[in-house]
C-alpha cells in the first residue's frame, strides 16, 4: 500500500513510479487518478504513462487510465479512447463513452452507434447516448430516436437531450413525433443545432467548506469537447413541442 503523509505528499515522479507497482493494482490506479486530477497531468510525459498502462489486465487500472486520457487528451487520443468501448468490463467501457463526450472525431460516431444499439448495459449506453449529441449527422439522429425505445429510462433522457442539443426544438420522448418532424425539414434538420457542453465534475463541499459560510462555492463552467467548433445557437429559439 502506497504510504502518503498528508504535510509531506509524494512528488510527481514519485507517483509516477508507484503507477508501474507490479504487486498492486490499487497502487497503480490510485497512482494514475493522482496524476491525472494533478494540474500539470496533462504533460507529455504523463500521457505516455497513461498510454502504457491503458491496457493493464485490472480493469480498475485501464479505467483510470482511460478517464485521464479524456481530461487532458487531444483528438489524435479518441482511437486509443474508442477501442476501450468493447472492453470486457463494464466499468471501462462506460469511461470509454464518457470521454468520448470530452473529446469530437466523427471517425467515432460508428462506434458510438453500436454501444447505443447493442451495449448490455444501461449506463453505458446512456453516456454513449449523451455523447453522439455533438454529431450533427442523419445517422446520429435515426440511432437517437430509435434510443428513444430502449427499456431503460436513462437512456430514453439521455438520447432526448441529445436529440434537442441537435435539433434545437424538443419533441418529448416519442419517436414518432422526432420522425414525423424530421421528413418535414429535408437538409435543414440541424439549422437550429445548440451548443454541445459536457460539465466537469464538482467536489462537494466539505465540513471546512460549510462551516465557512461566507464564502461562495467555487462554480465548475461547462466545457466544449476538444476539436469542436460550436454552431451559433439561435437566440430567438425557443424549443417547440410540435413536429409543424
Amino acid at each position: 500500500m502506497m504510504l502518503i503523509d498528508p504535510l509531506i505528499p509524494p512528488s510527481p515522479s514519485e507517483v509516477a513510479r508507484q503507477a508501474f507497482n507490479v504487486h498492486d493494482p490499487d497502487i497503480r490506479r490510485s497512482s494514475v487518478a493522482m496524476l491525472s486530477a494533478a494540474d500539470f497531468g496533462g504533460e507529455p510525459p504523463y500521457m505516455r504513462l497513461y498510454k502504457l498502462l491503458i491496457d493493464d489486465p485490472d480493469a480498475t487500472v485501464r479505467a483510470a487510465c482511460v478517464k485521464a486520457i479524456g481530461i487532458h487528451g487531444s483528438v489524435e487520443d479518441a482511437k486509443v479512447i474508442t477501442d476501450h468501448l468493447t472492453d470486457e468490463d463494464t466499468f471501462v467501457r462506460w469511461e470509454a463513452a464518457q470521454a468520448l463526450r470530452k473529446i469530437h472525431d466523427p471517425g467515432v460516431v460508428a462506434q458510438l452507434i453500436r454501444v447505443v444499439q447493442d451495449d448490455e448495459d444501461d449506463d453505458v449506453r446512456m453516456a454513449a447516448a449523451d455523447a453522439l449529441g455533438q454529431y450533427a449527422q442523419a445517422r446520429v439522429y435515426q440511432a437517437l430516436v430509435g434510443a428513444l425505445d430502449d427499456r431503460s429510462f436513462s437512456v430514453v433522457e439521455a438520447a432526448h437531450r441529445s436529440l434537442a442539443t441537435l435539433t434545437g426544438y424538443d419533441f418529448g420522448t416519442e419517436g414518432g413525433l422526432w420522425l414525423l418532424w424530421a421528413d418535414k425539414q429535408g437538409d435543414k434538420l440541424f439549422k437550429q443545432q445548440q451548443p454541445y457542453t459536457w460539465q466537469p465534475y464538482t467536489k462537494p463541499r466539505g465540513f471546512l467548506d460549510k462551516a465557512m459560510f461566507w464564502t461562495k462555492p467555487k462554480t465548475v463552467a461547462p466545457r466544449t469537447p476538444k476539436g469542436l467548433e460550436q454552431p451559433d445557437a439561435e437566440d430567438d429559439q425557443t424549443p417547440s413541442s410540435s413536429p409543424s
